[in-house]
């Protein structure tokens, strides 16, 4: 069965490449991709000429900017330590573009393409101690080429969820060859660790997920006024993080609701593309409930709106703080984002029905802590909490102790190491 499936899968990468060629004049990111697969060789030349025989060579992989983010909290422990060489590889031409100078690391390199000749030639050049992935970016030629190698290979916040397509019965096959590659997998709860093994034969060990390490320790670093008092004016802050089409005409619904009534909040919407095409449907569907909003790119102008859209990227983690409630927008689609960022802040927040692919989700729900609407007459009612401070204390209070239960698995995950390192 292996050699079936190593056959296929190289016979049909072989015929894909020439097709992402092509696609790559009419794509950017794919462009920039070709581009920086043809530097690979020449960053593992500069690397080797200053590396130190006696370091171990540490390889970490993050496939885009989310997964970097979860691999933070172990770059930043094992940065500072002499007896490493830190080379970090990346997917995404977005994240490459802005880590490839962090001074953390020996080398930023693009992820070579999974075909087998050029991963085992990467592998024999880098001479890595241990390769340590994140979440679910996993290469079959890759992961077998480090096996070949002799190279322990770790995935850690590993995410596989009950109606993953991975575990159907005709992916499984497929997905227990790649997966008992890995050398050691460790995960975030006791229910993802159980639909693991359904695939993977070795050692999962739950020990939580970096995640809240990461958001935390940015917490702690958060000293920005992103939000002015100019701008708040003693209102009560409502944030509608990551939000996308689905959520629409729930939260713009909600909002009319909350005006209607008297309610005196600063509605701050933080949609997930920020492209004027996305920008633009949100400004008619507030204009249609006879709203005004601003964006935050014309603050210059800002006269009080309820509604603050903000339209840039990268700063609803830290916008959080800053909020006494929170909505999380894909929860009517593909599934709720992030809910780390509102727990660590202690924000209790609300989002559609969709949770089923965060265990942190479907916990905060279990335990009360957080709420699931379905309709825009749900979220106004949630809207009230605003005005009721012993309740939001109380849920602040239960975010406080869930969010600590979550913390340190960085650095449980570093002492599981030590065997490999």
């Amino acid at each position: 069965m292996k050699f079936l499936f190593y056959t296929t899968y190289n016979f049909l990468l072989i015929l894909v490449f020439p097709i992402f060629w092509v696609v790559s004049f009419f794509n950017h990111k794919l462009r920039d991709g070709l581009s920086g697969q043809r530097e690979i060789a020449d960053h593992l030349k500069r690397f080797n000429r200053k590396r130190d025989p006696m370091k171990k060579v540490i390889w970490l992989h993050a496939a885009s900017a989310g997964e970097f983010e979860q691999m933070k909290p172990l770059v930043s422990r094992l940065a500072g330590d002499s007896r490493y060489h830190l080379i970090q590889t990346v997917t995404s031409p977005t994240i490459y573009l802005k880590i490839f100078t962090d001074k953390r690391f020996d080398a930023v390199i693009y992820l070579p393409w999974d075909l087998p000749w050029r991963v085992s030639r990467f592998i024999r050049r880098l001479q890595p101690t241990i390769f340590i992935n994140t979440r679910h970016d996993l290469w079959p030629n890759l992961l077998r080429s480090l096996k070949k190698n002799h190279v322990p290979s770790i995935l850690i916040n590993a995410n596989l969820y009950g109606s993953s397509k991975r575990l159907r019965p005709y992916w499984q096959w497929i997905n227990r060859i790649v997966f008992n590659q890995i050398d050691h997998i460790f995960t975030g709860t006791g229910r993802l660790a159980e639909n693991l093994r359904r695939l993977y034969n070795g050692k999962v060990v739950v020990v939580g997920d970096t995640r809240f390490d990461q958001v935390f320790e940015r917490a702690q670093r958060n000293e920005h006024a992103w939000l002015p008092s100019e701008i708040v004016r003693d209102r009560p802050v409502v944030i509608y993080g990551s939000v996308v089409d689905s959520d629409l005409n729930i939260v713009s619904a909600a909002i009319g609701k909350s005006i209607q009534r008297g309610d005196n909040l600063l509605h701050v919407v933080v949609p997930h593309e920020t492209h004027e095409r996305y920008l633009i449907p949100w400004e008619v569907g507030f204009f249609r409930i006879q709203t005004k909003s601003a964006r935050l790119t014309e603050l210059n102008s800002y006269a009080g709106e309820p509604i603050l859209i903000w339209n840039r990227v990268g700063d609803l983690a830290d916008l959080y703080k800053f909020a006494q409630l929170a909505y999380v927008g894909a929860g009517f689609t593909t599934g709720v984002h992030s809910v780390t960022e509102p727990a660590i802040y202690g924000v209790p927040a609300a989002h559609g029905p969709e949770y089923d692919l965060l265990d942190e989700a479907i916990e905060l729900v279990n335990l009360g802590i957080s709420t699931v609407v379905m309709t825009g007459d749900d979220l106004a009612e949630f809207l009230k909490l605003a005005e009721r401070p012993e309740v939001l204390h109380q849920k602040r209070a239960a975010l406080d102790a869930f969010s600590q239960s979550f913390l340190g698995a960085t650095d449980r995950i570093l002492d599981a190491l030590r065997e490999y390192l």
